[in-house]
């Protein structure tokens, strides 16, 4: 079994829209959705409930055709494929399933050899490739069990090693985390990460979660009632969301509003000519330089954090604070200069009052 070759696995959508018969009336589910997806890239699409990415990933493998726009594979449109044709392309296109989708009758080896038996391989190959898969995933010493017998993780490990049987040249993730807690979620997110590294396989992983787009993926595309709202590279949306849906969720997972306590700090900062709130944002190299010290020595501003948190984007480090910056003259303005100089994104809050009622958990 050849675990690394020719992947050039690429997709693209064009326009794609998709609606459904919802009783009397019709549902747009997609709206001119356009999305191109990089060989080797892990390409994350996040949404809320309901927000049409489930859609659209069963678009991408023809399990929904849609309406309008086109789909292309490896370069192929396969939009325009008879059925025979579509059948051979969706060979190269593994799936993985929120809900494992296991065979409760089948052992591990025989649910990820499944694929392998339909295609006719002859079975001491397929039971090799099963067992090269298995040790790929981690459970070389579970291929006598059921399913029955598995964690949620493992079968998950199981879906993704059968996913990979035909040698696919793109892996479509839909939810593939939703259903288990954080620890195997990290597992998984891990394995994956590693297939993408060690395969070169293209990855598009469909989720509800932002911090799983924080850790593996390489860019990402944000829908909300069946648009597009954002799409580019990781550590840009997280450093800086233009949409409020995407700003949402990335409050959820780097929670940098201002606590409880800080609200009167908040209000009296909004009424004080010589004062300024600020979200500041350190990406990469940014993260390690003595900011804070510099501000105060250089420009005799005082800073007050207020909340704070660093943490990491694939591997780039990521940190982001909100500090009250505090000076005479126009020493306040100066000190945002130089941080802007240094490549760290600053925010300066004029609203303060919205600040305040998104920090309690108040409405978009």
């Amino acid at each position: 079994m050849h675990l690394r070759g020719d992947v050039s696995g690429l997709v693209r959508l064009e326009s794609i829209s998709k609606t459904f018969d919802a009783g009397p009336s019709r549902v747009l589910a997609l709206e001119n959705v356009s999305l191109r997806v990089a060989p080797g890239e892990i390409f994350g699409i996040i949404g809320l409930s309901g927000a049409g990415k489930s859609t659209l990933v069963r678009c991408i493998n023809m399990l929904e055709v849609p309406d309008e726009g086109r789909v292309y594979v490896d370069g192929l449109e396969i939009t325009a494929l008879e059925s025979r044709e579509l059948r051979e392309v969706r060979k190269k296109i593994g799936m993985v399933f929120q809900h494992f989708n296991l065979l409760a009758s089948r052992t591990v080896l025989e649910n990820v050899v499944f694929p392998l038996e339909i295609a006719r391989l002859p079975k001491p190959e397929r039971i090799k490739k099963g067992r090269t898969l298995l040790e790929l995933v981690g459970l070389e010493d579970k291929e006598d069990a059921y399913p029955s017998q598995l964690s949620g993780g493992q079968k998950q490990r199981v879906g993704v090693a059968r996913a990979l049987a035909n040698d696919p040249k793109v892996l479509l993730c839909d939810e593939p985390t939703s259903s288990l807690d954080p620890q195997t979620t990290r597992s998984i997110l891990r394995l994956l990460d590693r297939i993408n590294e060690e395969l070169g396989l293209t990855i598009i992983l469909i989720t509800h979660e932002m911090d799983a787009i924080r850790q593996i993926c390489h860019k990402v595309a944000v829908i909300a009632d069946g648009k597009v709202v954002e799409s580019g590279r990781v550590i840009d949306i997280f450093t800086s969301p233009s949409h409020e849906t995407t700003k949402s969720m990335i409050r959820g997972t780097t929670p940098i509003d201002a606590p409880d306590w800080a609200i009167k700090i908040l209000e009296a900062s909004a009424k004080a000519a010589d004062r300024r709130v600020a979200r500041l944002s350190f990406v990469g190299e940014s993260t390690g330089h003595p900011v804070i010290s510099s501000i105060v020595r250089d420009f005799g501003v005082d800073i007050n954090i207020l909340t704070a948190q660093i943490d990491h984007i694939k591997s780039v480090p990521f940190g982001v604070m909100l500090v009250e910056l505090s000076g005479e003259g126009d020493g306040v303005d100066k000190s945002i200069g130089f941080l802007r100089g240094l490549g760290v994104s600053v925010e300066v809050i004029d609203d303060v009052g919205d600040l305040v009622a998104k920090g309690n958990g108040g409405s978009e």
